[in-house]
């Protein structure tokens, strides 16, 4: 008995019945459109994006051996999917981690601020920063957070060593807040 859905309609798939893909999009259709999103910032972008991906996943399918869960596997054909497409049209307005100068006092104020604020506008000044990022830090903040994906689940995704994964998501944190700490600053003075 098969207890995984995926393995089953994996194993259907590769036995001549690509009929039961529909269950794998169905499944994993607003994973696809989520991580994608994350990374293009752009509705129209990220849904053509994920459609690619299942296509590419389709046709990638046999040689699937099982070692990583699919939702894994998928998740990684995603990011790079979304990834290179950003990258093909990419323009330089990003900033760099390696650009970040901001001290753990820094990162406690912007965080005592940030909980002054409501849920929703937490959210806002959070989601604004977070655009404000270059995609591949963003989406590594994205998975660890949101998609509350482990560090070695994020290494079998972007390919990353673990250690450069935790330096990445610490440096990411840090060029978070500093960029919580300008829109809010901003904020302030545009009430003032």
């Amino acid at each position: 008995m098969v207890t995984n859905k995926d393995e089953y309609y994996i194993r259907e798939i590769l036995n001549g019945d690509p009929g039961s893909f529909s269950h794998l999009v169905e499944k994993y259709k607003d994973l696809a459109f989520h991580v994608s999103l994350k990374i293009l910032l752009n509705r129209e972008e990220a849904e053509e994006a994920a459609q690619d991906a299942f296509i590419k996943a389709y046709r990638a399918l046999p040689s699937f051996k099982g070692g990583a869960a699919f939702k894994t596997w998928f998740y990684r054909i995603v990011y790079n999917n979304a990834i290179s497409r950003l990258r093909s049209s990419q323009n330089k307005r990003d900033v760099s981690l390696e650009d970040v100068r901001i001290t753990d006092r820094e990162v406690e104020e912007t965080e005592t601020a940030l909980g002054r604020l409501s849920s929703e506008e937490r959210q806002q000044y959070l989601q604004a920063a977070l655009n404000k990022m270059a995609p591949e830090d963003r989406s590594l903040l994205v998975m660890f957070y949101f998609d509350e994906l482990s560090v070695t689940e994020i290494t079998e995704v972007t390919n990353l060593t673990e250690s450069n994964v935790k330096v990445k998501l610490h440096r990411g944190r840090k060029k978070l807040f500093e960029l919580l700490k300008g829109i809010l600053k901003d904020e302030i003075i545009s009430i003032l």
